[in-house]
């Protein structure tokens, strides 16, 4: 491209003319600094060509449509941003993020050798995983949201998530429809309350808009645990003895001493400061990070636990202790007639139930429990009568009543 001063009609003007793309072009200006300056804007643009292609398609549109604003009211793009430096200097704006870059990665699934799906911790997870939180509930977590964003779509910014989208989601039960309990449905909504929070104070939405905080809560109705009869207790420690024996002791401390499932899988038998079983006071001690409330636990041992507790040898931990667990819970479903399923920590249930009725302390029931006493009659104690507790108290192996008989 050239600059050519020439006359044109009597009047003398400065003519670009070169070739633009294969085709000549020739455009004129009643000055020679126009002239190179239009010259300047010809130079530049493969490199605004190349710029231009590499904007995402939603930063293109966002140009687009505020473009067309300025134009609509009469001010140019670049007054606009010379005015948000001055005028808005301090002010914080939220960050664009989809769902997929908000949710993030909690780095390595260590319940995999080799995980297939490891990727460097971000976003919510990624500060989930820093901020130490339980495995168990980390995956939890990560399955409730992953289960949303594909309801919702990966690539949904997060400011475009609506109350509505949040309820849709909820009544169809996820992405497969699962038709959810409202007790899933509360849990559920819970995970994306502590994402949606977590948003606002990454500055991805503004508090206002906050679309969890424009849902109802969802009331669930009165717990009424289920509690296993002494018949029942003593049928499942015969099955677990017989067919699942290396479960037993897991069993045992479940029912007679009221540790969580989980919590039993993390108990050792191992002699020095690892182990968790003080044979001489019979308790067992449990650290900090063995359970759930992250408190240091003394827990005694009761005679008839002992008993049952001396029938093998055993060592703690098992290998895929969670697997064998859930197989034995699969037996003793079929061995009760239990229809509808397992009901629900129904062992603990059990031990607080007949704890309670047997000694009138619930502040000692509660504290083997690892719970409040307000937690322990909100969510783990049927009545039961004296006589029931004194025999579930006195369920022994069939060896031991024997010798006594």
């Amino acid at each position: 491209m050239k600059i050519h001063e020439r006359v044109k009609r009597g009047k003398k003007v400065w003519t670009v003319d070169g070739k633009i793309n294969g085709k000549r072009q020739r455009s004129n200006f009643e000055t020679k600094r126009a002239a190179e300056a239009y010259l300047k804007t010809i130079d530049k643009e493969p490199e605004l060509s190349a710029w231009w292609a590499g904007l995402t398609l939603t930063d293109r549109f966002d140009l687009k449509a505020a473009l067309d604003i300025a134009k609509e009211d009469g001010f140019t793009l670049l007054a606009v941003a010379q005015n948000q430096a001055v005028s808005g200097r301090g002010k914080t704006h939220l960050k664009k993020m989809t769902l997929a870059e908000a949710i993030g990665y909690s780095g390595i699934d260590r319940r995999w050798k080799n995980d297939p799906n490891a990727k460097t911790k971000s976003g919510f997870l990624g500060d989930k995983a820093m901020a130490n939180l339980s495995v168990g509930s980390l995956n939890t977590l990560r399955s409730g949201l992953y289960n949303f964003m594909n309801f919702a779509g990966p690539d949904l910014q997060c400011t475009a998530v609506t109350a509505e989208l949040i309820k849709s989601w909820l009544h169809a039960g996820g992405d497969k429809e699962n038709n959810w309990k409202p007790t899933t449905q509360k849990n559920m909504s819970g995970h994306l309350r502590n994402f949606f929070n977590w948003c606002v104070r990454q500055n991805v939405i503004s508090k206002d808009l906050n679309p969890v905080s424009q849902l109802e809560k969802i009331n669930l109705e009165s717990f009424d645990p289920y509690v296993l009869n002494v018949d029942e207790c003593r049928q499942i420690l015969k099955l677990c003895y017989e067919e699942h024996a290396e479960c037993l002791p897991l069993l045992v401390l479940n029912l007679f001493c009221g540790f969580r499932p989980s919590e039993t899988r993390r108990l050792k038998t191992s002699k020095g400061r690892d182990c968790n079983f003080n044979w001489e006071d019979n308790e067992v001690v449990l650290k900090a990070r063995q359970t759930k409330t992250k408190m240091r636990r003394y827990v005694e041992m009761s005679p008839n636990c002992l008993e049952w507790l001396k029938l093998q040898k055993f060592d703690l931990p098992i290998v895929n202790a969670n697997h064998k667990w859930n197989k034995f819970l699969q037996s003793a479903k079929v061995e009760l007639a239990y229809s509808d399923g397992w009901p629900h920590d129904c062992i603990r249930h059990s031990f607080c139930s007949y704890g309670l009725r047997s000694t009138d302390n619930a502040g000692k029931v509660a504290l083997q429990a690892g719970n409040t006493e307000r937690v322990l009659f909100q969510h783990y104690l049927k009545l039961v009568s004296k006589a029931d507790a004194k025999a579930f108290w006195n369920i022994l192996p069939e060896e031991k009543l024997k010798a006594a008989a």
